[in-house]
């Protein structure tokens, strides 16, 4: 009905509002995170996109507006009066000037200029009460241009189709050229509803041309209406007297026949679909969002379609920013996740990596300084092979040496100076040459995976100036005795020491030609001086100098290496601590706050498309929350939903990340697929919000299963399917954490598929909270230090039911008072006993999951084959054989608490957990 138009527009108001909240916490969180929470930079750019904030403000200050195009006034007219149910508008008019009306409590007209400014004139409707506006306060004068400051006429009406701020608009007459800088001017702030209004049987060139255009600026599906001269023939047809309902009937066939060439025309246009029914609005409803195509209607049915088209509209809008905003959210989460697996992949390896640095470059010291004391030896007959060549061919070592200076008389010791140089040049040369290609080898055999382990150690980390970094005090003790760059004076060169040492060495010896006189220094007596000083050089005296030099530069290296590794341990210590913080405040602050937001931008989405769902009746109970099975819902048969009220903003936060945990889970058989959520803020009389999480309906859970009895082989077929489900977690990165009877659903085929992920969470945002089913719990789990082997511990105490048959605790399990002796007994050893009908098999498979130690727990992908096995041969084997489990009607414990009455939490140590 048309008179439902300004609820759709309050529906709308009211979503807005909504995102307007969101998106405030939304800009709140992110400055937050500017502003505290020290992330990677390229991270913080990602996650700041501050204009896709900006434009979604300034589109949900948009207001919605029936925009009414047409072939002409006179058809603009013909709509309006219909849509208002008056002739509001004159007929057969031209040049309009833009047409606005709003609610008001009494009828009004008024000139304004934008909106804003009111224009002081004296129009016609002022002189005397008035039905339908007069035709001169409509028009524009050959003075008033739209392309500048054209009057627009606003009219109050107190019409109920206006309520709730529902507007209509009738832009001015113009050419198809001035269009677009005519509409620039006047709905450059609003939602348009666009309407297209023809009178005639088909469009001409330049209505074509028109529509065309108004595409190119909207880009929005269009509703045609096809509309005629029948006056309120549409609107209240009841009211009509008998000769005008005559004279209507008389004119159905032609209307049938106008509309349908309209239609033709449309379609061969590409504006509607080929396959289009006008009687088909109705059924199809949302067809021109979804094909994003044109619809057309007749004036005779406006009051059940135009509103259909409305609501479309207004649910497509809302959902494009609703759907915007739940992109940034689960954006953020996910790299809020990605982080913080990185951060703690950090925390844990950076100790690792230091030490393994400290190994490696201590077994490289010892091998170096080893080195230097056992090949003396080797060094010294180098030595000695070098001088014995030199001597037999003394002649050689003087090719360098420059013989005009025997026609000049110079002093003996700068002569033998000269030659020294030489000689030594030559010997240290050829030694340290060999030297190194004798132990070049172990360059390569330590220098590559530690180079590149002290190299990520230090990207993040700044040495004061001036200290040695631990990089280079590696390629120190590399260079120090094994540097192949012989001439690089920033290298320790075993030439510049050798000749070092060999001065100092023949600076000792006392020549016979070492005086002050002059004397001619010919080629003869040349090589009587390189002879006496290749006999006077000692071999082993120079491989010991040699190798006490190694040592001393090793030695020096090693230690800058390890003061160096000092200052970075340190710093890298001050970095973690940090990291650890940044990880727990992404855990516990900033991944659920967007959890939250995901939550009910999601919600709105999922409330705008499909609705509240309807419910049935109630199928379960639990603590905080109930299970009802619920009338279809987002194409979804049979359909159930869970309606949670959390009490407070942790178990907000908690549902949250349970929601993006699941919702976020792809498709697989074994995992009960979350469909969607609402927000019901009117549940419990509007006091506290109620999140819907909606589901597939599954038949019972494991619990039920059990008790009204399952032959062994579907229950084998259970048990792999738990684990297949179990395993497509863990591939996902996620850890479920209560694995148990009633968190095991059954469809009508009794497979089983894992729901209630309230504690299913990625390794890396675990925080060490004891979470879980008593009697389900690894003992680890108490410790707060775990990994995804808590679910094969629980697995295994799961598949002790299925194999006894019965829900009943086990025997070992009921003799304690409370769970504090139950888990000091598990801590103990303490396990469920062997019953009799157990299989070999499937008792030493439990045994191995519920080991103590979770190193020594078996993997999934051993487990599942292990349970296929079981499976073919309890399907191969006697039917009659466990076919069935007898069960014994329930009975009262002695225990306080049974599997399902209790869990476990950092801040509620027993809060019922059912399904």
């Amino acid at each position: 009905m048309l008179t439902d138009i300004p609820k759709e527009f309050r529906k709308y108001s009211k979503h807005c509002q909504s995102l307007r909240r969101i998106l405030q916490d939304t800009r709140s969180s992110l400055e937050d995170i500017n502003n505290v929470l020290q992330l990677v930079r390229d991270i913080k750019e990602d996650l700041l996109n501050i204009d896709i904030i900006e434009n979604l403000n300034a589109k949900l200050d948009r207001i919605p507006t029936l925009l009414i195009f047409g072939q002409n006034c006179h058809a603009k007219a013909l709509f309006v009066n219909t849509l208002l149910g008056q002739t509001i508008l004159p007929q057969f008019s031209t040049r309009w000037r833009y047409i606005t009306f709003i609610y008001g409590h009494s009828k009004n007209i008024r000139l304004t200029l934008g909106h804003d400014i009111e224009i002081v004139e004296k129009l016609k409707a002022h002189e005397k009460p008035w039905i339908t506006i007069p035709e001169e306060d409509l028009q524009r004068n050959d003075e008033e241009s739209l392309l500048d400051h054209c009057p627009a006429v606003e009219v109050d009406l107190n019409h109920s189709i206006l309520k709730e701020n529902v507007k209509i608009m009738v832009p001015a007459d113009c050419e198809v050229e001035e269009l677009t800088e005519a509409l620039s001017k006047y709905v450059h702030n609003i939602l348009p509803i666009v309407i297209y209004s023809v009178y005639e049987e088909v469009l001409n060139d330049t209505n074509i041309q028109e529509i065309r255009k108004l595409k190119d600026n909207f880009k929005i599906p269009f509703l045609f209406v096809s509309v005629s001269n029948t006056e309120h023939s549409t609107f209240c047809s009841e009211s009509l007297t008998e000769s005008q309902q005559h004279s209507v009937g008389l004119n159905i066939g032609q209307k049938y026949s106008k509309l349908q060439n309209l239609q033709d025309q449309l379609v061969r246009l590409g504006f509607i679909n080929e396959n289009f029914k006008t009687d088909d609005i109705v059924k199809r409803k949302s067809l021109c969002l979804e094909c994003s195509l044109d619809t057309l209607i007749c004036d005779k049915k406006i009051n059940e379609e135009f509103i259909l088209y409305v609501s479309e509209m207004l649910k497509s809008s809302v959902l494009k920013m609703a759907g915007k905003l739940s992109v940034i959210h689960t954006k953020c989460l996910r790299k809020f996740i990605l982080c913080a697996f990185d951060m703690a992949r950090e925390i844990q390896i950076t100790p690792k990596r230091i030490l393994y640095a400290q190994e490696i470059e201590l077994k490289l010291y010892k091998t170096l300084m080893k080195i230097a004391c056992e090949q003396q030896e080797e060094i010294t007959a180098i030595i000695q092979r070098t001088l014995q060549d030199m001597k037999s061919n003394v002649a050689e070592v003087l090719e360098g040496y420059n013989h005009n200076n025997a026609n000049h008389l110079l002093s003996a010791k700068m002569a033998t100076m000269e030659i020294q140089q030489l000689v030594l040049r030559r010997l240290s040369t050829s030694v340290a040459t060999q030297i190194v290609q004798s132990v070049g080898c172990l360059q390569e055999s330590f220098t590559g995976t530690l180079q590149r382990c002290l190299e990520s150690l230090e990207k993040n980390c700044h040495e004061s100036e001036g200290n040695l970094s631990a990089s280079d005090a590696v390629k120190q003790i590399i260079s120090a005795a094994y540097s192949i760059d012989l001439k690089s004076s920033t290298s320790f060169s075993i030439v510049h020491t050798l000749m070092d040492r060999l001065r100092t060495l023949l600076s000792t010896f006392a020549l016979p030609w070492s005086s002050s006189s002059q004397v001619q220094c010919n080629f003869q007596w040349q090589l009587q001086v390189v002879t006496n000083m290749i006999d006077k050089l000692s071999a082993s005296k120079l491989a010991k100098t040699i190798s006490v030099q190694f040592q001393e530069h090793v030695k020096s290296s090693h230690e800058a290496f390890q003061s160096a590794m000092r200052s970075l341990e340190n710093q890298l210590t001050c970095q973690l601590e940090q990291t650890e913080e940044q990880r727990i405040a992404i855990r516990k602050r900033h991944a659920p706050r967007f959890a939250r937001l995901a939550l009910e931008s999601t919600s709105l989405c999922d409330l705008v498309q499909y609705g509240m769902p309807k419910q049935i009746k109630e199928i379960g109970r639990g603590q905080y929350g109930v299970v009802s099975s619920c009338e279809p819902w987002g194409g979804i048969n049979p359909c159930a939903f869970k309606s949670v009220v959390p009490p407070d903003d942790r178990h907000w936060n908690d549902l949250a990340m349970e929601f993006f945990y699941t919702r976020t889970i792809p498709e697989h058989p074994r995992i009960v697929k979350l469909r969607g959520s609402v927000v019901d803020y009117t549940y419990g009389g509007g006091t506290s919000p109620a999140v819907l999480l909606i589901m597939e309906r599954m038949t019972r859970d494991l619990y039920c299963g059990l008790r009204s009895g399952l032959s062994w082989v579907a229950r084998l077929q259970i048990a792999i399917d738990v684990i297949e489900g179990i395993r497509y977690l863990h591939s996902q990165g996620l850890v479920h954490r209560d694995i148990k009877l009633k968190n095991v659903l059954l469809d009508n085929k009794d497979r089983a598929k894992l729901t209630d992920f309230g504690f299913c969470i990625p390794e890396a945002m675990m925080s060490g909270s004891i979470v879980g089913t008593p009697v389900h719990m690894a003992p680890e789990l108490l410790s707060g230090r775990y990994d995804s082997s808590v679910d094969v511990y629980a697995f295994g105490i799961l598949f002790w039911y299925i194999c006894a048959g019965q829900v009943r605790l086990p025997t070992h399990f009921d003799q304690f008072q409370n769970k504090e002796q139950l888990w000091n007994n598990v801590r103990r050893g303490t396990r469920p006993e062997c019953l009799p009908h157990f299989d070999e098999a499937c008792w030493n498979l439990m045994e191995q999951c519920w080991a103590a130690e979770p190193s020594e727990r078996p993997l999934l992908g051993y487990v599942q084959p292990q349970l296929e096995a079981i499976y073919i041969k309890a399907k191969s084997e006697n039917p009659g054989k466990l076919s069935s489990c007898s069960y014994s009607p329930p009975f009262q414990h002695k225990l306080k608490f049974n599997e399902d009455d209790y869990c476990y939490s950092n801040y509620n140590f027993a809060c019922l957990r059912e399904y």
